[in-house]
């Protein structure tokens, strides 16, 4: 279960609605939103400890690897990335979804192709395709 999904359970088992839970969390009703469904994160770290101590969890239940991973995408390279890079993701666990790999290489895997996608990001930052001075 992902952030967003912990989230939005909690608050469902314990009635309270999108804008309740999001006055008690600091938070817009829309960025609630966008956090039960995936897309963003918290910005601030003052905002997971009060879901946090809402919920009675420690910070570490509230997010998985992945959704420390989707995190700093969208710290380092906006939102926009973030669903490319679930979709990334989606693609690579239907590819071993078969259940022929052990976990642990699946993970080895899912890090293996974490690392090319930063990496690739980089090097597109530093060697895109740049305009010259007359727009060409």
């Amino acid at each position: 279960m992902n952030f967003g999904e912990k989230i939005k359970n909690y608050r469902m088992e314990n009635d309270y609605t999108q804008d309740e839970f999001a006055k008690l969390i600091g938070v817009s009703k829309r960025t609630l939103l966008l956090y039960e469904q995936g897309k963003r994160f918290p910005k601030q770290k003052e905002v997971y400890e009060k879901i946090a101590e809402l919920m009675n969890c420690d910070y570490n239940f509230l997010m998985g690897e992945e959704d420390l991973f989707l995190e700093e995408v969208s710290n380092r390279y906006g939102t926009g990335e973030v669903a490319k890079v679930r979709a990334l993701a989606e693609g690579v666990s239907s590819m071993f979804a078969g259940g022929t790999l052990p976990e642990e290489d699946i993970e080895s895997a899912f890090q293996a192709i974490t690392q090319a996608y930063w990496k690739a990001k980089d090097m597109n930052k530093k060697f895109g395709k740049r305009k010259n001075d007359k727009g060409e």
